[in-house]
């Protein structure tokens, strides 16, 4: 079976017509590692103030069965590899999406709310705990879920505290589908067009126009689910193109050079924990108007930041430092610019990485601590954040990006079935083969330099030019956090700015790092945006 969907039921009324589609590279990257429990599942918090009679329970399952007609691969489920008795005779990239269409409004209605759970009075901790460290919420036959809570009381003028917490899978999603998807379902149930005039029928009237369009009497539709990512980039023709692409993503490889690595514990349990940092609006404008004055965006000078912070943390916990080696950061690559068009869901994952390697040393002079050497470490910290920038200026309008990216996609989707091969032979008591690869050898140089990102950074940028707040103004929008299910030893950072505040969102294992190194390190970088882009010069380094 190929990737493109299959209609394989009957289109008797009363049953569910049936599509199923095989899982991309991308796709299948993310899912073989997430079977065991759930690794990089995502979700995110929003939390607003809004009438409360805008958001009953009733209202807000219509508009989430409306969402879930509107973008399938979330109702969808996943059909596992079949088990051939043993993982070494598995075929791991048969894993595929199904999606059984709701045989009517009633039925799409009935769906929404086995993915969906109103609560009241439960705090954003308890919310995150329970998603990132207790059992898994997600599974094969459950991709997507929403909690909706209802936080505070009435007020005299109907106004109440809720939080919107959305978990997704991460093989079937990425934050700009998060973001888009909480912007329309807000559309819908407030937009000052629609559902701020709409009464609850009126919402539900709308779940049943959109299955009589999509799944009525005289539809026919044969390709439902959106296609991977991998099908919807610009096409690489030809041999030798491909042959030269993949001799260029080996040699850019061979340039992904970094030397520091956060210490990390064994043994311990998993706790992930989300620090969350919001600066104010002021203070967000005068650090936005710093970065810019300086020719570089919040995200360029953030690397930076980092770098510094990681430099500063060992130095002062007395550590040596390999000045020698760079510091290399990954990040998050959104694809979604370099799509070809399509008529199809937004809701898929989309996107790639690219690396950001700077130097690991600071200038001499800016150890003896006077002013001078300020000055100099300063104009160091923007360099290099010039250089951050230009480094992801070559790697986003590379002439030769869309075969990195499907060479990365390639290469991460065969690791995964690496992997998963050992854990299901691990799970068996099986002895492991060697380790081979199906790659087609090309002859390239091998580095001998360690190639060894000290973290990811997932910079989103300013989210307000995807929440449009004027088309629902009766929502106000004033907490957003985003984390991740993380495995052992797992750090994520997000930056983005959100309801014109800048965040800085730092999702970690806390029993996965040695001595306290991750709160130390966290501490330096908020002394860091103090120090270079608020105006706080330190006494130190």
């Amino acid at each position: 079976m190929t990737s493109q969907q299959q209609h394989i039921d009957s289109d008797a009324f009363l049953q569910p017509r049936t599509f199923e589609r095989l899982m991309g590279d991308t796709e299948l990257s993310y899912y073989l590692p997430s079977r065991a429990d759930g690794a990089n599942d995502m979700c995110m918090y929003l939390g607003f103030r809004a009438p409360q009679r805008l958001f009953t329970p009733r209202r807000v399952l219509a508009t989430w069965a409306l969402l879930l007609l509107r973008h399938p691969l979330l109702a969808a489920r996943v059909i596992p590899p079949p088990s051939s008795g043993s993982p070494f005779e598995t075929d791991y990239s048969s894993a595929r999406f199904s999606y059984a269409a709701p045989t009517s409004p009633t039925d799409a209605i009935r769906k929404a709310s086995a993915l969906l759970e109103f609560q009241k009075g439960v705090s954003k901790d308890e919310i995150f705990d329970r998603y990132l460290n207790g059992k898994r919420l997600l599974g094969d036959n459950r991709l997507c879920y929403l909690i909706f809570t209802e936080n505070s009381p009435r007020t005299e003028n109907d106004q109440a505290e809720f939080s919107w917490f959305f978990g997704a899978a991460h093989f079937i999603s990425d934050s700009v589908a998060f973001h888009q998807l909480a912007n329309e379902f807000f559309t819908i149930i407030a937009g000052t067009e629609f559902g701020y005039g709409y009464t609850a029928m009126d919402l539900e009237e709308l779940v049943r126009k959109e299955w009589q369009t999509r799944w009525g009497s005289g539809s026919s539709a044969t390709v439902v689910l959106p296609s991977p990512v991998e099908e919807r980039l610009p096409p690489v023709r030809g041999a030798f193109r491909k042959a030269a692409g993949r001799v260029d993503f080996l040699n850019s490889s061979r340039k992904d050079i970094g030397g520091h690595v956060l210490p990390r514990t064994k043994g311990a349990k998993r706790k992930a924990v989300v620090r969350t940092i919001a600066f104010d609006e002021a203070t967000s404008r005068t650090i936005l108007r710093k970065c810019k004055s300086q020719g570089v965006s919040f995200s360029n000078a953030l690397f930076a930041l980092c770098a510094l912070a990681w430099t500063r943390t060992q130095l002062e916990r007395g550590v040596e430092l390999r000045t020698d080696l760079p510091i290399m950061m990954y990040t998050a690559l959104n694809l979604r610019p370099y799509l070809l068009p399509s008529d199809s869901s937004y809701w898929s994952p989309a996107l790639g990485f690219f690396n950001i390697i700077l130097p690991s040393f600071v200038p001499s002079t800016s150890l003896s601590g006077d002013k001078t050497a300020w000055k100099a470490l300063r104009s160091t910290f923007w360099q290099r954040a010039r250089s951050a920038k230009a480094q992801t200026a070559r790697a986003t309008k590379h002439p030769l990006l869309v075969s990195r990216v499907r060479e990365t996609a390639r290469q991460r989707s065969e690791t995964a079935r690496a992997f998963a091969v050992e854990d299901d032979a691990k799970e068996l008591g099986l002895p492991m083969h060697p380790r081979t690869s199906s790659s087609t050898p090309i002859i390239t140089q091998k580095s001998t330099a360690p190639s060894a990102a000290l973290f990811g950074l997932s910079q989103l940028g300013s989210l307000d030019g995807i929440y449009i707040h004027k088309d629902y103004p009766s929502v106000q929008l004033h907490w957003h956090a985003p984390a991740t299910r993380i495995r052992p030893g797992g750090f994520l950072l997000f930056s983005y700015t959100f309801a014109g505040k800048l965040y800085l969102n730092l999702g970690y294992d806390v029993n996965g790092f040695k001595d306290g190194i991750v709160e130390a390190w966290w501490k330096d970088l908020q002394g860091g945006v103090e120090e270079f882009l608020i105006g706080k010069p330190a006494a130190r380094l």
